[in-house]
């Protein structure tokens, strides 16, 4: 465990303070909240999510990953995917090319594979089964006309555009059994799917809130099996968001995880990260 936390610590010290935050006139207002569920906190474990993120201008990336429950470091696994494909994905934007719509798909590709190969060599270095550190990935860029999404394994990315309507960007994705999702770092290689919106190439489309989220609120934000947004879960929660200042926005989505309602619901770690284009 102690060469776990290290390694941890290391890859932190490495990402978080490269990462600027710089808010201009028409970016982003960014709320994030992870925290463990009732029923690992009952098992004696602690919160096994992961979500980060960083915007430069116009640009947003997102990143959420969920700890297998069946992997042994799975903490330690998703913080490792989370701050892997962020740091590729900034290193690709300040770097190598400016993010944008005409290469938005390459970057998250590469930027899950770095973390797939990230994730393997951690495992060898310690010692430990790949599986060890298993992990769900959702990975997102944003800009007001566009955003792209990487996903494997379960959670969402759900989308308010200019016009009010709801969209879910990506939906769960799970193997033969409903509680049986992909997951990346078990094998050194592996195939990356990426939706986008706009569906088609020179279509209008303006963004205006975000929502990405582990699975463990699924069931209360998204229609199953369908992957639909349930509505009267994302239209309180934008409206309100929009209305708020970003340090009250966290307050307020901390707040809403952790509440009564929707702890009865669900007692399985939680993470959500929202955004606002302001």
């Amino acid at each position: 465990m102690g060469d776990s936390m290290n390694i941890l610590k290391k890859i932190r010290r490495a990402v978080w303070p490269q990462f600027p935050s710089t808010i201009e006139s028409g970016s982003w207002k960014i709320a994030d909240c992870s925290l463990a569920g009732t029923g690992h906190l009952r098992r004696g474990r602690g919160c096994e999510d992961a979500g980060g993120w960083f915007r430069d201008g116009s640009l947003l990336c997102i990143a959420v990953a969920d700890g297998a429950g069946s992997a042994p470091q799975a903490a330690l696994g998703s913080s490792i995917a989370v701050h892997t494909a962020l740091l590729a994905l900034r290193e690709h934007h300040m770097n190598v090319s400016p993010i944008s719509a005409q290469n938005a798909k390459s970057a998250l590709v590469a930027a899950c594979r770095q973390t797939v190969s990230t994730l393997c060599i951690t495992a060898d270095g310690l010692g430990a089964d790949r599986c060890h550190l298993a992990c769900t990935l959702i990975l997102l860029v944003a800009s007001p006309n566009f955003v792209f999404a990487a996903q494997i394994g379960d959670g969402a990315v759900v989308v308010k555009d200019a016009n009010g309507n709801l969209i879910s960007l990506t939906t769960p994705i799970n193997g033969e059994f409903a509680n049986e999702a992909p997951l990346i770092g078990c094998a050194p290689s592996m195939d990356v799917q990426v939706r986008s919106l706009p569906r088609k190439p020179g279509d209008t489309f303006r963004l205006k809130s975000i929502a990405a989220f582990s699975d463990g609120i699924m069931r209360l934000a998204l229609k199953l099996p369908q992957g639909e947004p349930h509505p009267p879960f994302f239209t309180p929660l934008f409206d309100r968001l929009e209305c708020l200042a970003e340090p009250d926005m966290k307050k307020m989505i901390q707040n809403f995880l952790n509440s009564p309602r929707v702890n009865a619901r669900t007692d399985d770690d939680k993470t959500l990260i929202t955004a606002v284009l302001q």
